[in-house]
C-alpha cells in the first residue's frame, strides 16, 4: 500500500470510524480515492451501495475465461434456466441451440434485471441517507435537531438507564451560540457517533461524571448531537472534527468569529477534559471581558451613531415634526370622540336590552301567577323556600304534584297576591337545592311525595351567566 499523508491518513481513520469498518482498508482506500479523499462524498457512496453488494463476481475475476464468468456471476441463474439440467427432456440435439439462445436472452434479461434492481436500491438508499441525514438514525420521534431533551435520551437508551449526562441545550447550534453570546459564557459541544469504539467509555467515565456534570452545568452551555443528523455534521466540518467523540470549547467573541480555545477527541480522558475545563475556568473571566469589552465598544459606535442621526433629522424636519404631532392629536381627539361615542351608545344599547329582557320576564311572570290555581284542601304537602336575599315564602301542594309545578309556584312567587308588597326579588336563571343534604332539584317529573319535599326547607339559587 502507498505512503498516506496525514490529512489522507486522518480521511481513511474517520472514514472507518464513521462505517464501523464495514470495509477492509484497500476497499475503503479505493472508495476515497473515488471521491477525490472528500469523506462527506465517500460516506454517502459508501452508503449508497452497501445495500447492493455483492457485486457481480465478473468484476472480480477478468482473468479467467468468458465461460467461467458467465457461470459463476449473478447472471448464471438465467443461463441454467434456458438450457441447462431443467430442460433435459427436450434431447440433446436440442441441447446446443437452447444454450445458445439461453445465453443471448438470459444474458440481456439479466442486465436489464440487475441494473433495474440496483436503480431501485441505489433510490431506497439515497432516501434513507436524507432521512437518517436529516432526523438522524432514531428518526424524527427523537425531536428534531434542536432537542437537547431527545439527545438526551437517545444516549440514555443506547448506553444504559443510569447515565447522568448534562442538560443538553434545547435548541439548535445556532441558538446555543446565540444564548452563550448573551450570557457571556463559553459553549461546550459535544458530538457523538455511535460506531466510535470510544463512545460508551467516554459517556459512562468522563462525561457522565459528577464533577464534570457539575462544572459543565454551573460554568457552561453545553449543546450535543449526533453525526448521524445534519446539524451535526456541520457542526463538526465548521470546526474540522476529525475523530469521535469529540469534545470542544467555544468562544463566540462576535457574531462573526467563534474561536475553539479547546478542544479533545477519539479516546477522551477524564484527566484532559476536566484540565482542559479548568483552564477555561480560570480563562474565562479573560474571555468575559474581552466580549463585554467588544459590546460595549459596539453599543458606544451605535448609540453615536443614533444621536448624531437624531440630531441631524431634528434640524432639518423640525417644523414638519411639530405639524404632523399637531395633526396626529387632532385625529388621536376624533378617534377619542368617536370611542367614547361608540362606548356610550353600547352601554345605552346594553341597558335597553336588560330593561326590555326584565320587563319580558315581568310580564310572563305576571301571567303566569295569575294563572297558578289556588291551594285547594287537598294540599297539604306544605315547602318553605329560602330566597337568596333570605327571604322565606311558604306554599302547599297536592301530593301528586310534580316538581316542575314547584318550579313554576318559585319563578312567579313575587307576584302572587299573598306576596304583595314584600319586595320579592326572584332571579332570572335559578336552580332549587335541598338544605340537608344539598342536591339540586332537576328532575321535573317525579312527584312532591317521591321527592319527600313535603314539610321540608328548600333554596332557590340563582345561576350565573357564563359570560
Amino acid at each position: 500500500m502507498q505512503e498516506l499523508s496525514a490529512e489522507q491518513a486522518s480521511a481513511l481513520a474517520l472514514f472507518r470510524e464513521v462505517t464501523a469498518d464495514a470495509r477492509d482498508e484497500q476497499t475503503s482506500l479505493e472508495v476515497l480515492k473515488s471521491c477525490n479523499w472528500n469523506v462527506e462524498q465517500a460516506l454517502q457512496l459508501h452508503w449508497a451501495t452497501a445495500e447492493d453488494e455483492p457485486m457481480p463476481q465478473a468484476a472480480s475475476s477478468a482473468a479467467g475465461s468468458s465461460r467461467e464468468r458467465l457461470s459463476a456471476g449473478p447472471m448464471a441463474s438465467p443461463l441454467l434456466g434456458s438450457g441447462g439440467a431443467g430442460s433435459s427432456s427436450a434431447g440433446s440435439r436440442h441441447q446446443g441451440r437452447a444454450t445458445e439462445q439461453g445465453v443471448s436472452g438470459g444474458f440481456g434479461s439479466s442486465v436489464f434485471g440487475w441494473l433495474a434492481q440496483g436503480i431501485k436500491q441505489i433510490g431506497t438508499s439515497l432516501f434513507n441517507i436524507l432521512c437518517t441525514f436529516v432526523f438522524g438514525a432514531g428518526g424524527a420521534s427523537l425531536g428534531g435537531n434542536a432537542s437537547g431533551a431527545a439527545f438526551n435520551r437517545a444516549l440514555t437508551a443506547s448506553y444504559g438507564s443510569q447515565l447522568a449526562l448534562p442538560q443538553f441545550y434545547e435548541g439548535s447550534f445556532a441558538a446555543a451560540i446565540s444564548a452563550a453570546r448573551r450570557d457571556v459564557k463559553l459553549l461546550v459541544v459535544f458530538l457523538h457517533s455511535e460506531h466510535s469504539q470510544y463512545a460508551q467509555r467516554f459517556l459512562t467515565e468522563v462525561l457522565g461524571n459528577d464533577l464534570i456534570r457539575t462544572q459543565l452545568e454551573d460554568n457552561f452551555i453545553v449543546w450535543g448531537g449526533d453525526i448521524a443528523r445534519m446539524e451535526a455534521h456541520q457542526v463538526a466540518q465548521s470546526i474540522r472534527v476529525r475523530q469521535f467523540p469529540s469534545f470542544s470549547v467555544l468562544l463566540p467573541a462576535t457574531v462573526e468569529e467563534i474561536r475553539v480555545i479547546g478542544a479533545v477527541q477519539g479516546r477522551i480522558e477524564f484527566d484532559a477534559v476536566s484540565a482542559l475545563l479548568t483552564a477555561c475556568l480560570q480563562e474565562i473571566e479573560t474571555h468575559r471581558s474581552e466580549i463585554l469589552a467588544q459590546q460595549f465598544q459596539r453599543d458606544e459606535d451605535r448609540s453615536l451613531r443614533e444621536q448624531q442621526d437624531l440630531e441631524y433629522q431634528q434640524a432639518l424636519e423640525m417644523d414638519r415634526q411639530r405639524e404632523a404631532q399637531r395633526e396626529q392629536q387632532e385625529r388621536e381627539e376624533a378617534v377619542a370622540k368617536k370611542l367614547a361615542e361608540d362606548e356610550l351608545r353600547k352601554e345605552q344599547e346594553e341597558v335597553a336590552k336588560i330593561e326590555s329582557r326584565r320587563q319580558s320576564l315581568q310580564a310572563k311572570r305576571q301571567t303566569a301567577a295569575a294563572a297558578l290555581p289556588t291551594p285547594g284542601p287537598d294540599c297539604k304537602a306544605s315547602i318553605s323556600l329560602r330566597l337568596p336575599t333570605g327571604q322565606r315564602v311558604q306554599r302547599k301542594f297536592l301530593p301528586t304534584a310534580v316538581l316542575a309545578d314547584v318550579y313554576a309556584w318559585a319563578d312567579c312567587v313575587a307576584y302572587l297576591p299573598e306576596q304583595e308588597g314584600k319586595a320579592i326579588e326572584v332571579p332570572a336563571r335559578f336552580v332549587l337545592k335541598t338544605s340537608f343534604p344539598t342536591a339540586e332539584l332537576k328532575d321535573m317529573e317525579r312527584t312532591v311525595e317521591e321527592l319527600k319535599l313535603a314539610g321540608s326547607n328548600i333554596m332557590l339559587a340563582e345561576i350565573e351567566d357564563e359570560d
